[in-house]
């Protein structure tokens, strides 16, 4: 699952444009520059003359012709980027610029300048570039597209557009104006005020001490190579500092606990009141809110287990507490609920004229069992999008967790509880963001008295894709391979062809091990990956399968001839059969002749040797 903050959100916005297509290298020579430039500009002169259809046959098979045809409108200025409402500016593409940057007889990767033009605003050049094929003698396709400048450029200059034209009044509320006037004051005290928010008729700044790292939004605060290069506090509506500026990181006001506020300082979490006294010293390991009427919270401080009363004090450590006893008081347990902007009871704002996202710091122990990311964007209702953003703002996200089961293997010491995780860009960017889903599981470890989290998407198909889970299937199940090693399957989407039939979707496997105090996943790039792990047995050949469209029980004689050459192919074997090197060509990237292997005997393991001799086409041995 991954929702995030704003500039991630245009990053999925890159990705989805740039992977629809699919490339394919066999010869090297040297690019046609008189070529290209001139199928460049005849994709131009249909851009100019409005003929979007004609447009969209510069492209090869685009998976999503939706997504290419919002380009294709933004570089004719027919739509803004909604896709729906007219252009603020002129766009020009210019193809006699271009610049060939890498190219062969077969494949070019080509950048072309884009201009944008506004009135009372300077020209600016961004650029787009293209990966192009050619198909034959003088023709060619555009199978790739990189538009991460231009997509940033755009925005940047719609928000000049916005800025010279738009007065302040109809964009932002008044208590967002307000804070955006106290936060500037507050730079006399601190370096900066990252966030404010509204909690009834208050408003909080989160201020910091220092300059955030690069990473900060995206990277994992818990690594052990992660060195916070700033501290952050928290000041009241009356501009008192409540929380000092000591923490790495403070959370939503009520977002773990009601009436107290979660921070952390490097691996540990403590509470403050909203009032700032510290409730709780910040060196526990884990905080659990728990629906007890008694109890406010586990906590986990090393291997022990005390409880935060009700009355604010702590417990003596528990006595032989077991963590799968508290499992089903913990707040998370058993519950369905669903994130938007009209589920929030307050507000937090990026304190930024630019980022209409309003902000969600995850409670720490979501983030640990990986059930929500640490920071998520969400609408914001304090500030009013207009002209061509009105429709369709940047990282309107809708996170719904679903819970699904419980199971209790039957020696007991391993529990699990799975949760389905539905993230939806509601209609953002007219199709470019697409509802996605994900799997999650929970793990009572009653070994090592811990509880872990893992998350997966359900598309694991090899190129770029959303899943289309049907309700055919949903199988989900974890057990222990050995003392270090997990087997987490689930029913997950592949979309792979065979010689003979399409499959849609497998009981995936995951293999999974524990790195400081988390679960973590082995490198597995095969649809059937028990080959690569586990010496498998009949077991691995039942279970709820799509091909074709059609629900089966079992593996089919094709799933079977993939299976055995799949483990062959992720060690870029080449295949004879010629027919065989194109399927697996998009899931191992096997795309150069050149650097495939005639031979891997040397490279395959004990195990891959073991299920290869395992596997009958008739059936299994």
């Amino acid at each position: 699952m991954k929702t995030k903050p704003l500039f991630i959100i245009l990053a999925c916005i890159i990705v989805i444009v740039c992977a629809f297509f699919f490339v394919k290298f066999k010869y090297f020579g040297k690019a046609d520059k008189g070529d290209i430039t001139q199928f460049l500009t005849n994709f131009n002169n249909a851009l100019q003359g409005g003929h979007t259809d004609t447009a969209l046959t510069y492209f090869d098979k685009p998976k999503n012709p939706k997504t290419v045809m919002l380009l294709i409108s933004l570089l004719s200025g027919q739509t803004g980027l909604n896709g729906k409402s007219a252009a603020t500016f002129k766009v020009t593409f210019n193809p006699q610029d271009n610049k060939i940057l890498s190219g062969n007889a077969e494949i070019t990767v080509v950048r072309v300048p884009v201009s944008f033009f506004g009135d009372s605003v300077a020209e600016k050049i961004s650029s787009i570039t293209f990966t192009i094929h050619k198909v034959g003698d003088h023709q060619y396709k555009i199978i790739k597209v990189k538009s991460d400048l231009f997509i940033k450029d755009y925005i940047a200059y719609a928000n000049l557009i916005r800025d010279k034209t738009v007065p302040e009044t109809a964009i932002y509320s008044a208590i967002t104006l307000a804070s955006f006037k106290t936060a500037n004051s507050l730079k006399a005290v601190y370096d900066s005020v990252l966030w404010f928010e509204h909690v009834g008729d208050k408003t909080y700044f989160y201020v910091i001490k220092g300059t955030l790292n690069n990473q900060f939004y995206y990277g994992d605060q818990k690594s052990a190579d992660y060195e916070p290069t700033y501290k952050m506090g928290l000041v009241n509506s009356d501009l008192k500092e409540i929380i000092p500026p000591e923490y790495d990181l403070i959370h939503n006001i009520g977002g773990t606990i009601d009436g107290m506020i979660e921070v952390e300082k490097g691996a540990k979490r403590g509470l403050y009141s909203t009032s700032g006294k510290l409730v709780l010293p910040v060196n526990y390991d884990q905080i659990f809110p728990l629906n007890d009427t008694e109890n406010l919270a586990l906590l986990r401080n090393g291997d022990d287990y005390f409880y935060l009363k009700a009355d604010s004090t702590v417990t003596e450590k528990i006595s032989g507490f077991k963590i799968g006893d508290g499992l089903k008081k913990i707040k998370i347990y058993g519950n369905t609920y669903t994130l938007s902007d009209k589920t929030s009871k307050n507000i937090m704002e990026y304190n930024s004229r630019d980022n209409f996202n309003s902000l969600i710091i995850s409670p720490s122990y979501l983030v640990d069992l990986q059930i929500q990311d640490q920071f998520i964007d969400l609408r914001n209702p304090l500030r009013k999008l207009n002209g061509e953003e009105a429709d369709d703002p940047d990282g309107f996200i809708s996170l719904k967790i679903e819970f699904n089961n419980y199971k209790q293997n039957t020696d007991s010491w391993l529990e699990s509880a799975f949760y389905s995780i539905y993230s939806s860009f509601i209609d953002g960017r007219s199709g470019l963001y697409e509802s996605n889903k994900a799997k999650n599981v929970i793990v009572v470890d009653n070994k090592q008295n811990r509880l872990l989290g893992f998350n997966v998407q359900l598309y694991m198909g090899g190129e770029e894709g959303i899943p289309t889970i049907s309700t055919s299937c949903d199988e989900n199940s974890i057990r222990e391979v050995n003392d270090s090693l997990y087997e987490f399957k689930t029913t997950s989407e592949v979309q792979q062809q065979t010689l003979a039939d399409t499959i849609d979707e497998v009981p995936y496997y995951h293999y999974l091990y524990i790195k400081n105090e988390k679960l973590k996943a082995l490198p597995n790039g095969r649809i059937f990956g028990f080959t690569k792990y586990v010496k498998m047995d009949d077991s691995y050949m039942q279970g709820c399968y799509v091909v074709n469209g059609k629900a089966t029980d079992h593996v089919t004689k094709s799933m079977l001839e993939y299976m055995k050459n799949e483990i062959y192919a992720s060690y870029n074997y080449k295949f004879k059969n010629d027919a065989w090197n194109q399927v697996f060509e998009s899931r191992f990237n096997r795309y150069d002749d050149t650097i495939r292997n005639t031979n891997v005997d040397d490279s395959l393991t004990t195990i891959d040797k073991y299920n290869s001799s395992k596997i009958k086409i008739n059936g299994v041995g």
